[in-house]
C-alpha cells in the first residue's frame, strides 16, 4: 500500500511541475518593469502586442538623451496589423510610431509606413551622427540625435529613428 501512495504522490507532483512549466511559458515575455507599464497605459492595453518572432523585440538605451536608459519594443498593431515601435521613457513619457498611431501623416518614407526592420538595434549618437545620405548633390547628414537612435537595419543601408529633443524622427542614409 505504501509503494503505491509513493507512486501516486511521485506522478501527481510530476504533473504539477509540466503543468507550471507549461503555464509559465503561456506568461510571455520577460519585460522590465517600465515597459510592463509602459504597455499597461490606457492608449495601449489590447490595441498592441509583442513582436516576439522579431530577434530582438526589446532595445534598451538613453532615445530621448535625459541620461537615463528608455525602451524601445518592436510591436504590431492589432487592429491595423502594422509592425510599429513603443518607446517607453525612463520618465515614464511614452510614444507609439506606426502600429496604431495614425497613418497620416506617416512616420516614416517607407510604403505603408512600414518600417520595422527584420534587424534593429542601438545606435550611439557619436555613431548616428556618422551616418549620411548620399542621393543628392552632396552628402547630408542623417539624424542630429539628442541621445541613443534605434537604428532600422536593412540590405541597402540604414534609417534611424530618433530624437531631437523634440520629437521622434525619420531618416535613412549609409
Amino acid at each position: 500500500w505504501e509503494e503505491k501512495m509513493i507512486t501516486r504522490i511521485v506522478i501527481l507532483l510530476s504533473l504539477l511541475v509540466i503543468v507550471s512549466a507549461i503555464s509559465l511559458g503561456q506568461a510571455g515575455p520577460k519585460l522590465p518593469d517600465e515597459v510592463r507599464r509602459c504597455l499597461e497605459r490606457d492608449e495601449f492595453k489590447g490595441k498592441v502586442k509583442i513582436l516576439t518572432a522579431q530577434k530582438t523585440y526589446l532595445l534598451r538605451g538613453d532615445f530621448d538623451g535625459d541620461g537615463v536608459p528608455d525602451y524601445a519594443l518592436a510591436i504590431k498593431g492589432l487592429k491595423t496589423r502594422r509592425n510599429g515601435v513603443l518607446i517607453c521613457s525612463s520618465r515614464g513619457a511614452a510614444v507609439m510610431l506606426g502600429a496604431e498611431a495614425p497613418k497620416e501623416p506617416p512616420f516614416s518614407d517607407l510604403p505603408d509606413d512600414n518600417f520595422v526592420a527584420p534587424s534593429w538595434q542601438v545606435m550611439s549618437k557619436r555613431e548616428a551622427n556618422k551616418l549620411y545620405n548620399y542621393e543628392g548633390d552632396k552628402p547630408v547628414k542623417v539624424a542630429s540625435p539628442k541621445g541613443d537612435s534605434i537604428a532600422m537595419l536593412w540590405e541597402d543601408g540604414t534609417c534611424l529613428i530618433y530624437c531631437d529633443g523634440t520629437r521622434y524622427r525619420w531618416g535613412c542614409g549609409q
